[in-house]
């Protein structure tokens, strides 16, 4: 099977993480440019609702897949649980959806958890293709998801003006692409196995014990997701509650810039996990170290020129962007920044964690930051709305950067003690 060059998959990936993010980002400017501050707000409201539920229900499959180094699973596996995630997943939204929201906010966060579960299908796909070091065609796939999602939602909204439109038209985007270039890209790199018909095929009552080892494996990171997921949501249930939807919308929209620099260490991360997992199986410490190490300066970089180019630029971004009335808001667009650029070497030290397999402590340890991020939006939003919302982030980024640095490098040592533990062994060996 082909495979591309390190610097290869990261441009690719990283081109493609980009687009994405930007295709994202110009979502949420036709819902600015096109409706109302309000519309924008229940929107961003119906993301931040379906977010945590599908976040819990992907589990973070695509990275427990990359870094599978000795097959331990196979693709069936990993697409059936997906398949029972997601269904659930989409359940859970719509009767979240039917309790306390008007009719139309109700359609748009039923529509918004369909999109996202076709998106999480997409990304057993994805974690099949990275395992393999072919992130050409992950790329491409991403690249077609993120044209077709802006082009179909900016129709929706010129014609209707209805953010329900806007999030059928989400939804029928990611669901062509699953249909028409990730299931195809699968068959042809898997020798032609069909990836659907082979699900269908599965003796589910055989491979059930499977099914639930895997399931038992990836809960922890099920939970991380959604404590992950909840972190940067939680100061928003309380704006909307505070202010109402449209300073929702507001804070949502500066927030957005935060996902560029966030799609860098995504993308440069998806690259070197693969490795990671293989050199933590092999017991290679140095070369597991090395990697981290690179990848964390990397992380801290890009969080660096974020908060630069925020004071910098930020009133002129805001303003070529949003419009004046979203460009006044400058101290909260640099705290972002700031709460940001823990979150990107967060983001590197807890791929290191996975591919370590150190995934119940992810779970206590964003339990604590989450908690921190609610007490905190507790505190202050009320008094100091979004700014408030900003400071509770960056406080929760804060704890939970400082555990994750204790936690990479315990695991790192535990590594280093396997290794010589094995080492004897291999010097008395005939």
């Amino acid at each position: 099977m082909k495979r591309r060059s390190a610097g290869g998959n990261f441009a690719w990936t990283l081109s493609a993480g980009l687009i994405y993010a930007l295709a994202q980002w110009g979502v949420l400017v036709a819902c600015a440019r096109l409706g109302t501050m309000e519309q924008l707000g229940e929107f961003s409201l119906g993301l931040a609702i379906t977010a945590p539920v599908m976040l819990l229900a992907r589990m973070n499959l695509r990275t427990l897949q990359a870094t599978d180094a000795r097959s331990s699973h196979g693709f069936e596996h990993y697409l059936g649980l997906m398949v029972l995630n997601v269904l659930g997943g989409v359940v859970l939204c719509c009767a979240i959806a039917l309790v306390g929201y008007s009719a139309r906010a109700t359609l748009v966060i039923v529509l918004l958890a369909l999109a996202k579960g076709f998106e999480a299908l997409s990304e057993v796909f994805y974690g099949a293709l990275q395992k393999s070091e072919r992130l050409v065609l992950v790329a491409r796939s991403i690249i077609a998801k993120s044209v077709l999602s802006v082009a179909l939602v900016v129709l929706a909204l010129r014609t209707t003006g209805s953010t329900v439109a806007a999030a059928a038209a989400l939804a029928l985007a990611w669901a062509l692409v699953l249909v028409l270039f990730d299931t195809p890209a699968y068959w042809r790199e898997s020798g032609g196995v069909r990836p659907w018909g082979q699900l269908w095929r599965m003796r589910w009552r055989e491979e059930g014990v499977r099914l639930k080892s895997l399931w038992g494996l990836a809960y922890a990171l099920g939970i991380t997701a959604l404590l992950g997921s909840l972190r940067p949501n939680v100061p928003r249930y309380l704006l909307e509650a505070h202010f109402g939807q449209a300073e929702l919308g507001m804070y949502a929209a500066l927030a957005y810039f935060t996902a560029l620099g966030g799609r860098v260490v995504h993308a440069l991360g998806q690259v070197v996990s693969p490795r990671l997992g293989r050199y933590h199986a092999a017991g290679e410490q140095r070369r597991f170290g090395r990697t981290l190490v690179g990848f964390t300066g990397g992380a801290a970089l890009v969080g660096v020129c974020a908060i630069a180019g925020a004071v910098l630029f930020g009133r002129w971004a805001l303003t070529l962007f949003y419009g004046p009335a979203y460009a006044s808001n400058l101290t909260l667009f640099v705290w972002l920044m700031v709460a940001a650029a823990m979150e990107y070497v967060c983001v590197s030290l807890q791929i290191g964690l996975t591919a370590a397999r150190e995934l119940k402590s992810q779970a206590v340890m964003l339990a604590v930051s989450v908690g921190v991020v609610g007490l905190g939006s507790a505190w202050w939003v009320p008094s100091l709305g979004p700014v408030g919302a900003a400071w509770a982030l960056a406080l929760g980024w804060l704890v939970e950067l400082s555990v994750s640095a204790w936690l990479t490098l315990r695991a790192w040592r535990r590594l280093g003690m396997e290794g010589t533990r094995v080492a004897p062994a291999a010097d008395v060996a005939p």
